[in-house]
């Protein structure tokens, strides 16, 4: 199987969860990701345009 089609099979919005997460779980605050662009090149690189975004910054934290 090429590079560039091992990438094509992970879908979309797996990505944008495991990316969350990663975000989440470093700031701790809840952080939702979408994915807006996938450019995939030939050599096995995927060049992703994606927006990050929380609304917790809005609520204060309860101790």
């Amino acid at each position: 199987m090429e590079l560039e089609n091992k990438l094509k099979e992970v879908d979309t919005r797996t990505l944008e969860q495991a990316i969350a997460k990663v975000i989440t779980d470093a700031t701790g605050w809840d952080y939702a990701c979408t994915i807006k662009n996938i450019h995939y090149e030939n050599t096995g690189m995927a060049e992703i345009r994606l927006t990050l975004e929380t609304t917790d910054w809005l609520m204060p934290k309860q101790d």
